[in-house]
């Protein structure tokens, strides 16, 4: 029979053979999975990018549209910047693709650029009198374009069959890994039963024997058999060794016991304050003196422990005193409570709990600190990430709403270009009657031209003529001025600290912003009267509202309408969108607020929108709430606290907490 050491030796051999084995294969695996994930990812960018070329390419042709139909030539140079853009964003895209007809397509692409930046430089250098040449370079440029929009779909369509392909290869693998995961764990775990079994029967059994026949009643001088025969060598000898000694068995278990009362009644305190713990704990009497800490502690407040032993315990953590300088025995038993070390520490940031505990009838606190410097910087990661996002959203808006928002300001700045045309024609025939009438004036000449001119140009349908052009011109150069101003609001970053802000006036700014996208399709119902004001951000407000329009433009097929509404319910101004359109189904419906869900088309959306508005609202303290029916349309609720003060002082109380 072999010892227990060679047993030993043997467990701790095969254990680690097994180890060996299921880690190499489990590693060989999960190779091949991170491979075909890290692939998978960088398609998945790859779509991204090309649907932003998509964007960008709609605004190049866009604006491209707008200097060939108007032979607006100061376009030129915005059409080049966007051209530049545009070449970059391929050239990146062409670095990420590696087949050989993804990177002809984007040299296509590319070369197709050059050549309509050419012909856009040929056009704007075109007098406006040379018709046929314009028109002839505007058809070459129909045909770059079109064979630049054929080839960005076939590109689009193979991004995206690779992708498809790369997710089911990364699926597959995946679910092979869990599988060989279950598998191996699976037949560890049974190799490990085998194992438990053998030594349970070899081992662990003789030495219940043993005990169970030591832990026996002992019949008068009876011999008890301690003797085992299927055991290890050292099992042998000591079933011998305890038959020997059974008379002082009870004896010595007496002493162990009373050993083991003096033991625990020697460690009591010894037991309070255990190094094991991995947070920082103090033991502080009721003057606030620590009279014990563990290793944590140490570390915690880069000191030795006779450094810190004996002080007090507002040196290190100010916010454990009072105004007066003793020590606040009543902020000391919160729990999880945030504070700050002293300034001399670089990483200040801890979170403190405290119980009251009575030791040999004397009042002792017990502290525990947590060095929570990590989480802070991984909430300010985490707020910047956020801050990311609604601005990425807000640009996605802005590229959404940019042709719109270019028509709108397009019509007024058309009719004031035909007034000051008209003026013109005005103003020669007045100009001449003028000067008529000072000659005739100057020489007292009985003849009056002035007046039979007067009569032939019509000067007094002139005269009444050109009040209203000039009102209609300056209406107009303040429609345009009103809608520069409000998207120069809505792009503008807010503050860091909050402001009042009149709901009513934003909802009016973003209806001016969307006004391009809804006019044709959706009639506008408003029934403002909540005529109060709120404490916040007002561009984060203004994309909260300007996401609801648009989402329910977009659920408007043809034609629809939209109410929007806002009153006081109780201390809280409830805003309120309802459109008629398609309406969201019960499965969709709990998903809407979650950040990616989309169920637009592929490059119709980024499933952002209403998870940022979401997250917007409840930084104000608000909240929303939504109800749908499938062909009915939907309606969106927002309530925004009145006097919810705290986003306004937050500021102040951390100015307050540093000091």
């Amino acid at each position: 029979m072999m010892k227990i050491s060679n047993y030993n030796q043997l467990l701790a051999i095969t254990t680690l053979l097994s180890g060996v084995i299921i880690f190499a294969s489990l590693w060989h695996q999960y190779q091949k999975v991170e491979q075909l994930s890290r692939a998978h990812y960088e398609s998945r960018l790859l779509v991204q990018t090309v649907n932003h070329t998509f964007t960008m390419s709609k605004l190049w042709l866009t604006t491209q549209d707008l200097l060939f139909s108007g032979r607006q030539t100061y376009l030129a140079k915005g059409i080049k910047d966007q051209s530049t853009q545009l070449k970059k964003i391929l050239t990146s895209v062409e670095m990420k693709i590696s087949n050989t007809d993804g990177k002809n397509l984007v040299h296509a692409l590319i070369a197709a650029i050059q050549l309509n930046d050419d012909i856009v430089n040929m056009f704007s250098k075109i007098s406006i009198q040379e018709t046929r040449l314009w028109q002839t370079t505007v058809a070459e440029s129909d045909k770059v374009t079109t064979k630049y929009v054929s080839d960005l779909e076939l590109l689009s369509e193979q991004v995206f069959r690779e992708n498809n392909a790369l997710n089911k290869q990364a699926k597959v693998a995946t679910d092979n890994f869990t599988t060989l995961v279950i598998f191996v764990v699976s037949l560890y775990l049974f190799f490990i039963l085998i194992i438990v079994s053998f030594f349970s029967k070899y081992i662990v059994k003789p030495i219940e024997n043993i005990t169970a026949l030591a832990q026996g009643p002992m019949e008068g001088e009876a011999i008890v058999e301690f003797r085992q025969r299927r055991a290890p060598t050292e099992v042998k000898e000591l079933s011998s060794a305890i038959q020997k000694f059974t008379q002082h068995i009870t004896i010595e278990k007496k002493k162990a016991e009373q050993e083991r009362l003096n033991v625990i009644r020697a460690n009591d305190k010894a037991n309070i304050i255990m190094d094991t713990i991995p947070c920082a704990v103090m033991l502080v009497n009721e003057d606030g003196v620590i009279k014990e800490c563990n290793t944590e502690t140490e570390k915690l407040f880069l000191s030795n422990k006779a450094d810190i032993i004996d002080k007090d315990v507002f040196y290190f953590v100010p916010a454990l005193a009072t105004l007066d300088g003793n020590f606040d025995s009543e902020i000391v038993i919160k729990n999880m409570e945030e504070s700050l070390l002293s300034p001399r520490f670089e990483n200040p940031h801890i979170e403190f709990s405290g119980r009251k505990i009575v030791i040999k009838c004397s009042v002792n606190y017990l502290i525990t600190l947590n060095d929570i410097n990590e989480r802070k910087n991984d909430q300010k990661a985490l707020s910047l990430l956020s801050e990311q996002l609604i601005n990425a959203e807000k640009l996605a808006s802005i590229g959404q709403l940019s042709a719109g928002i270019a028509h709108e300001i397009n019509n007024p700045v058309g009719y004031i270009r035909s007034n000051l045309d008209v003026l013109n024609d005005y103003f020669k025939p007045l100009m001449t009657y003028i000067k008529l009438s000072h000659t005739e004036l100057t020489l007292g000449s009985e003849e009056s031209s002035a007046q039979t001119l007067y009569q032939q140009e019509d000067l007094a349908f002139i005269l009444d003529d050109i009040e209203p052009l000039i009102t209609s011109t300056l209406e107009g150069a303040a429609r345009v001025s009103k809608i520069i101003k409000d998207l120069g609001n809505y792009t503008h970053i807010d503050d860091k600290l909050p402001e009042e802000i009149s709901i009513d006036e934003l909802i009016e700014k973003s209806l001016t912003l969307v006004a391009n996208e809804l006019k044709y399709k959706v009639e506008i119902t408003k029934r403002l009267t909540a005529n109060a004001n709120v404490i916040g951000f007002p561009q984060k407000l203004l994309q909260v509202f300007i996401n609801m329009l648009v989402n329910a433009s977009h659920a408007i097929e043809t034609k629809g309408s939209i109410c929007i509404s806002s009153r006081i319910v109780e201390q809280e101004i409830n805003i309120r969108f309802e459109d008629d359109g398609s309406g969201i189904s019960q499965d969709n419906l709990k998903n809407i607020f979650d950040p990616f869900f989309t169920t637009k088309p592929v490059g119709k959306g980024t499933g952002l929108g209403l998870h940022i508005v979401r997250s917007i609202i409840e930084d104000h303290h608000g909240h929303i709430d939504v109800s749908s029916k499938v062909g009915q349309g939907s309606q969106f609720d927002i309530y925004l606290p009145i006097h919810y003060m705290e986003i306004a002082n937050k500021e102040l109380k951390v100015n307050q907490i540093i000091s």
